[in-house]
């Protein structure tokens, strides 16, 4: 009876069309296709955004009523079954009493099997890309949703809007033959900006990789920065759970304490300004240096020495050498204590970090307490160091290029001397050999010109963040690589208690050694 019903309906149709059908029809349909108007690239110029695929199926009511009884009657009703699966209610007849478009999110399934059928008038399919938004801090993900409805004023954001706020969203077109058939959408060619960022995403998976091996479970999260010493690039920017606040960057947060990862900068400083030299010794008498819990006093110890078991009393003295004001003098010409990005924006500003004050005490902030930072701003610290003592702000943009990799603008950090040759190469030599023979031994690759420091500090609730930061040599340049594991808990799976030498320094020896594999 209902295909009695439609045979009747369908000759009714034809012998004496509506006014809605004998009115105009336009000649094609115009539909977007993405989600953004511009592309997020890595510096090989590969796609970095992932993309759920939507499959749409649009039913033009006017051409749509030019259906009848001798062409479409077959393929209607395929179209009829095939769209129950998607919409029990759907009924071709009633859609025949409609105007405009009506628009249908379908399988993939149903996408292929409309799109077989080529007779019908006035239906056409295309895909979306909607950005896959799962892995929000991912850096693609948080740099892939700008215009000029979440803009705030001189940040990140709004210094690339201004290559991307005249894009055009990418459009496919449908153009109606005299049949009233749709064709295959056509693609609109807009030639528009893109960001290609400094970040290589071979790196990121590999890194990615080693932060999800079963040694790491234990570990809740984990946040890596890997710089281009000698240039800034930020060649992978990643964290274990990428759902999470972007460590890297401190979200949410005031930033962390950086821990015994800091003395490196206060030899650094020391050294520049002819305070003291590797070998120059001080007696640690267990002030402030401890060991299970009691004070612990090291004796005299030289400073590179110090350096290798990480003495409190010792970097200490040499922090009150330097004096507050000549400190952060340092630090503020390193960036510290200012957004390094600048990203700004909803339930995404990147920390500043917190300077200490001098009440602070220098015994505290030479040894990286009661001072908070984020990775990425320490990642330039140690850049300045491996990179000669020159500093170059950290970034994450390497240019705006249009659709045909044509480079639009070009992004390069200013160049500053923080530290003297001689001052920058010694620390170098200390910092390897906090690993080859102090309390950095798990972050040995044999082979690999290589140096860091452990550093454990304390987090809010009594938790500790374990880090470790350093650098290696590849392919000719220097990298610094700073890793942080966040709120790490007191005890390693294996009944040690935690800290940067078995949490940062073996993911740091991991990633070394896969990258240069």
């Amino acid at each position: 009876m209902i295909s009695l019903f439609l045979v009747v309906r369908l000759y009714f149709l034809l012998i004496h069309p509506s006014k809605i059908v004998s009115g105009d029809i336009e000649n094609y349909q115009y539909e977007t296709i993405a989600q953004n108007k511009y592309k997020v690239l890595d510096t090989n110029g590969m796609d970095l955004t992932k993309y759920n695929k939507k499959y749409i199926l649009v039913l033009d009511t006017k051409p749509f009523m030019l259906n009848n009884y001798e062409e479409t009657l077959e393929d209607l009703m395929a179209l009829n079954f095939i769209m129950k699966s998607e919409d029990a209610e759907f009924n071709y007849s009633d859609i025949m009493k409609e105007n405009g478009k009506i628009y249908y999110a379908i399988s993939e399934e149903t996408y292929e099997k409309v799109n077989k059928l080529k007779n019908i008038k006035g239906i056409y399919t295309y895909t979306f890309d909607e950005v896959d938004a799962k892995e929000a801090w991912k850096t693609n993900i948080f740099l892939s949703n700008i215009n000029d409805d979440n803009i705030i004023e001189n940040s990140l954001e709004s210094d690339l809007n201004n290559y991307l706020k005249d894009n055009s969203y990418p459009a496919s077109k449908f153009y109606l033959n005299d049949k009233a058939v749709y064709s295959k959408g056509e693609e609109v060619s807009e030639n528009n900006n893109n960001i290609k960022l400094t970040i290589d995403s071979n790196i990121e998976d590999k890194i990615r990789d080693i932060l999800n091996k079963s040694d790491y479970e234990f570990l809740k999260n984990v946040g890596v920065v890997l710089s281009e010493a000698s240039t800034g690039k930020i060649r992978a920017m990643v964290q274990k759970d990428e759902s999470q606040a972007n460590v890297n960057l401190g979200i949410g947060q005031l930033g962390y304490e950086p821990g015994s990862i800091f003395k490196v900068i206060t030899e650094a400083i020391a050294l520049d300004k002819g305070l003291i030299s590797p070998t120059d010794t001080f007696v640690c008498s267990g002030e402030i240096c401890m060991k299970d819990g009691k004070p612990y006093s090291h004796g005299t110890l030289s400073v590179e020495d110090a350096l290798k078991v990480s003495c409190n009393d010792v970097f200490a003295k040499v922090g009150n050498k330097i004096g507050y004001s000549d400190m952060i003098d340092y630090l503020n010409n390193m960036g510290l204590f200012e957004p390094v990005l600048n990203l700004k924006g909803d339930n995404r500003n990147e920390a500043s970090g917190v300077k200490p004050t001098l009440e602070n005490s220098m015994n505290n902030i030479a040894i990286g307490q009661t001072i908070m930072v984020t990775p990425i701003q320490m990642v330039g610290l140690y850049n300045t160091v491996i990179n000669n003592g020159i500093y170059n702000k950290p970034t994450i943009v390497e240019a705006i290029v249009d659709d045909n990799n044509n480079v639009i603008e070009e992004f390069n950090s200013k160049e500053t001397r923080i530290f003297s040759e001689t001052a920058s190469k010694l620390t170098k030599e200390t910092m390897s050999k906090v690993i080859w023979e102090g309390s950095g031994f798990e972050a040995k690759v044999e082979g690999v010109t290589i140096g860091g420091k452990t550093g454990t500090s304390t987090g809010s609730g009594g938790t500790n963040h374990g880090w470790f930061a350093g650098y290696f040599e590849m392919n000719g340049k220097y990298y610094s690589l700073v890793v942080i594991a966040p709120n790490i808990g007191e005890k390693h799976p294996d009944g040690r208690e935690l800290g940067g030498g078995n949490t940062g320094a073996p993911i740091f020896r991991d990633i070394v050694t896969e990258l240069l594999q």
